[in-house]
């Protein structure tokens, strides 16, 4: 075993100055929501920052909120389970940069919304953006708020339960338990704050956030250059080893075979539907772009945010195949005997493993308060932007005449509900089978929504003879599609077709882009066949009369 260079952290995890840290952080993370809380008077500011936040803060607040313990954690997980194919996907960022700034923004910038489902109410009708809010607010972001509280939890109570069963004994408190406690207390604490401070607390917070996610990515990777010796080049070789190392060969760029995973050209098509349709159909996205005053601003903020986007997302890759060198020259027991960092149980765990174990004294608690950051970013992002969409788009339209104090109020009381909600739904993630790591269980979940929903936005856009039926019954039929298409196995076996059809999943990266455009097609198709929209008013919706000036 290589020397240390470093003084590790014993094997009984956290020590009294990483739990300082970590209260310090938490602490001040309540201190900003209480400062905010002084200032909002109106619904406007609690929603988005009166429209006067600068863009340096914002870009940063949606990279951070996007990012959350998911893809903290899941990208080093993914390099290490699965290889380098996800992050070869991700050099489609500068791609798809150009079409947000370019082609989304112009358009969306120009309708001054606060809820971007406001746009599917004009252009359809009531029940059209009204479906979309719901299917925001009930699949898309319940289901990513659970995900993240959970992956938080399950990092963090890693982490620490050494330490704790040190202290009261593990006859007393399981990992399970202590799990469920960490996981309360992260929705407990991001639903006060963002209660309190609104989307000016949640941006600001986001800024600081960011910040730690680096510095804990950088640490983790020089403690493990010290430790072992290695730089990124023998990282790679270690990850591509047949013998005595990860076995990941260079993926595929395609493959006829849809059942396949790990297939470059897949991959890129993911990368590509998935930006492109948060930052369309995602109202935890362009939230923070409407509480920008331009479209300017809202271009060199987009420039932050997908900047540091794939910064932070290389750094995670080299995370991973930094971590997976170390415990391949170090095998040690990750979770419940298991040593091998690959295994499918263990992958998204190694990260959080190695940050409670083997890293100095201090640095472990500043990176256990950058999971807490990334966790809460996320978290406080969602609970905002839902309570914005179910005042914005229910509450508002029910009560036209309410006034701002009492809206502000009700608002509150929504991203409590919210909060609340999230954390349960955390409760019941935890009984999702084991062998999905983080990556494949969001495709299976929260994003069987997100296609559908852009595809609505894109057929307002581009397609004015469509209709709210139309697009309605298209976007049912996309979501069913993404549904079928992420739990096909197991439809394949409760129905006991087994034997005549294929019970093999299709690639977890197909499962938004065949959603996407399987809404987009069903709605032009059904837009010819049943009853046309009011050209006269739909046409003055289109991308090219907003953007444009022509009809």
């Amino acid at each position: 075993m290589p020397t240390s260079a470093v003084d590790v952290v014993p094997d009984q995890g956290l020590q009294t100055l990483d739990y300082l840290v970590v209260v310090v952080y938490l602490l001040s993370v309540l201190a900003v929501g209480l400062y905010f809380s002084t200032k909002q008077t109106k619904s406007e500011e609690y929603f988005i920052g009166g429209r006067k936040m600068p863009w340096l803060a914002v870009g940063l607040s949606i990279m951070a909120s996007l990012l959350s313990t998911i893809s903290y954690l899941a990208s080093p997980g993914e390099m290490i389970k699965n290889g380098p194919t996800m992050a070869l996907a991700w050099l489609i960022v500068p791609f798809v940069f150009l079409i947000v700034s370019f082609v989304w923004l112009p358009f969306l910038m120009k309708l001054e919304l606060t809820s971007v489902y406001e746009y599917l109410d004009r252009r359809f009708g009531r029940r059209a953006g009204q479906l979309a809010s719901i299917l925001f607010v009930f699949v898309l972001r319940l289901f990513w708020m659970g995900l993240v509280v959970l992956t938080a939890s399950e990092a963090v109570a890693d982490i620490t339960y050494a330490s704790v069963a040190s202290l009261v004994g593990s006859d007393v408190l399981d990992l399970t338990e202590w799990t469920l406690f960490v996981l309360i207390s992260v929705g407990i604490l991001a639903t006060v704050y963002t209660v309190l401070g609104g989307i000016q607390a949640v941006i600001w917070t986001d800024v600081v956030q960011t910040i730690i996610l680096v510095v804990g990515a950088v640490l983790t990777l020089l403690i493990i250059v010290f430790e072992t010796s290695t730089g990124p080049f023998d990282w790679w070789n270690t990850m591509t080893a047949s013998r005595a190392g990860g076995g990941h060969e260079f993926p595929p760029l395609w493959s006829w075979d849809l059942s396949e995973r790990n297939v470059l050209g897949f991959a890129l098509l993911h990368s590509s539907f998935w930006y492109l349709c948060t930052f369309l159909g995602d109202q935890v996205a362009m939230q923070r772009y409407f509480s920008m005053d331009s479209l300017p601003s809202a271009i060199r903020g987009n420039a932050v945010n997908f900047s540091c986007d794939l910064m932070i997302m290389l750094l995670l890759a080299l995370c991973g195949m930094a971590l997976l060198t170390y415990y391949t020259q170090n095998p040690v027991e990750i979770v419940d005997g298991i040593s091998d960092p690959q295994q499918a149980k263990v992958a998204d765990r190694v990260f959080p493993h190695f940050i409670g174990h083997h890293l100095p004294v201090g640095v472990a608690g500043l990176v256990v308060a950058a999971l807490f950051a990334a966790a809460m970013s996320s978290l406080d992002s969602g609970i905002n932007s839902v309570a914005t969409v179910l005042t914005v788009d229910f509450i508002r339209k029910k009560h036209p005449r309410i006034t701002d104090a009492r809206e502000l109020q009700l608002a509150r009381w929504i991203s409590v509900a919210i909060g609340l909600g999230c954390t349960g739904m955390a409760v019941g993630l935890m009984f999702l089978p084991e062998n999905l790591n983080i990556i494949d269980a969001s495709a299976r979940t929260f994003n069987c929504a997100l296609g559908p929903l852009a595809a609505m936005f894109l057929v307002g856009m581009f397609l004015p003879h469509v209709g709210e039926t139309a697009v309605i019954v298209a976007t049912v039929c996309g979501t069913l599609i993404a549904l079928v298409v992420s739990w096909w196995s197991e439809l394949v076996t409760v129905l006991g077709l087994a034997e005549l059809l294929s019970g093999a999943n299709p690639g977890t990266f197909l499962i938004l882009p065949l959603s996407t455009v399987g809404t987009f097609l069903i709605a032009a198709v059904l837009g010819s066949v049943l009853p046309s929209a009011d050209l006269s008013v739909t046409r003055k919706l289109t991308w090219r009369a907003v953007v444009k000036g022509q009809e």
